[in-house]
């Protein structure tokens, strides 16, 4: 008989995860920037999901711990709930609940009706063609080549098709569609002298939204939050509080 151990530390972990996002949702309340904060309890979930590797000895190696993004989301669509119901703003946050065969990561609603689709990336590694032209060029050529049957084009059509499917889908127009992302990591190359603005610019051209739907919440293209960053590396934006007074208004 099982004794329910594992469910109570997990209940705990999201009970934990909630509480930072009560906090991120009463400093916007107050008009308090949230971007760094974000920033810490990313590097925060990262540490955790590395945990495995204290087992490591000689015996045992592992080069995998589990992704973020879910939790991620589950930070992201908490804090937004929060803010609702501290400012009265009745929404509806839904976590990739699917309607109409279409499961967004977090869809706003508001007294019935859709108001935001907001997607949400840890990183870009497997979109990088969508943010870099210097990845497409280079994924075009191997393609050509016969290096490879990655075609990047396939990619964006997919990705944009994707995001078009929920306007379709909600019925909402494209600037209403976001996608949260907290650095260009893995879409930037250090021999680059490609920019963030660079990326946000190509990023709208391929996806087919405003470069502002972007909530892009580091200017550093090379912040790795896996990887224990200062704060000091952070160069937080204020695209998730413009995000927030932008659905604030919308309300």
């Amino acid at each position: 008989m099982r004794n329910g151990k594992l469910i109570k530390i997990r209940k705990e972990y999201y009970r934990y995860i909630n509480k930072k996002a009560r906090h991120l949702g009463y400093s916007l309340t107050n008009n308090k920037p949230v971007s760094k904060l974000i920033l810490d309890y990313i590097a925060e979930l990262y540490e955790s999901a590395k945990l495995v590797e204290s087992y490591e000895n000689n015996n045992f190696e592992s080069a995998y711990h589990n992704p973020i993004t879910s939790d991620l989301e589950f930070l992201i669509a908490r804090t937004l709930i929060h803010y609702s119901n501290q400012n009265k703003l009745n929404w509806k946050i839904y976590l990739r609940r699917q309607v109409r065969k279409t499961a967004p990561d977090i869809r706003v609603d508001l007294n019935g009706k859709t108001i935001a689709i907001l997607e949400i990336k840890a990183k870009a590694g497997w979109i990088q063609p969508v943010f870099s032209k210097e990845r497409y060029e280079k994924d075009i050529n191997k393609l050509r080549s016969g290096m490879s049957n990655f075609d990047p084009k396939e990619l964006i059509k997919k990705v944009k098709r994707q995001l078009t499917k929920y306007c379709s889908a909600f019925n909402i127009s494209n600037d209403r569609v976001f996608v949260l992302l907290p650095s260009m990591k893995l879409v930037h190359r250090k021999k680059s002298n490609l920019t963030v603005k660079d990326y946000c610019k190509q990023f709208a051209k391929n996806s087919g939204l405003p470069i502002s739907n972007l909530i892009l919440l580091s200017n550093n293209a090379s912040l790795d939050m896996s990887e224990k960053p200062s704060r000091s590396e952070y160069q937080v934006t204020d695209n998730f509080e413009y995000f927030i007074e932008k659905l604030t208004k919308i309300s």
